[in-house]
């Protein structure tokens, strides 16, 4: 009788830590600090570190990425100058 009534409350169970655990990340979700920015150049949540490295272009072969599907970048028409000069050499 005992296993029986033990083995009914664990629905309950179940639906009380499916509860508490979504309470539980909303309120997690609300007490992160949201970064700020306040226009398009707003560089301020990176570290100066981060900002003071110069980008380096990893290599990319070029027949390797042709022989690839593309239909990913149907659409994306943006190619800097500079490296499309690269591709071309």
């Amino acid at each position: 009788s005992r296993g029986r009534r033990e083995g009914a409350q664990l629905p309950n169970i179940l639906y009380l830590s499916i509860l508490f655990w979504k309470k539980i990340t909303k309120f997690v979700s609300n007490c992160l600090p949201s970064p700020t920015q306040k226009s398009a150049s707003d560089y301020n949540n990176f570290d100066r570190e981060f900002l003071s490295e110069k980008p380096k272009l990893s290599y990319s072969d070029k027949n390797l990425i042709e022989s690839m599907d593309q239909s990913a970048f149907d659409g994306f028409s943006f190619i800097n100058p500079k490296f499309e000069q690269i591709l071309n050499k």
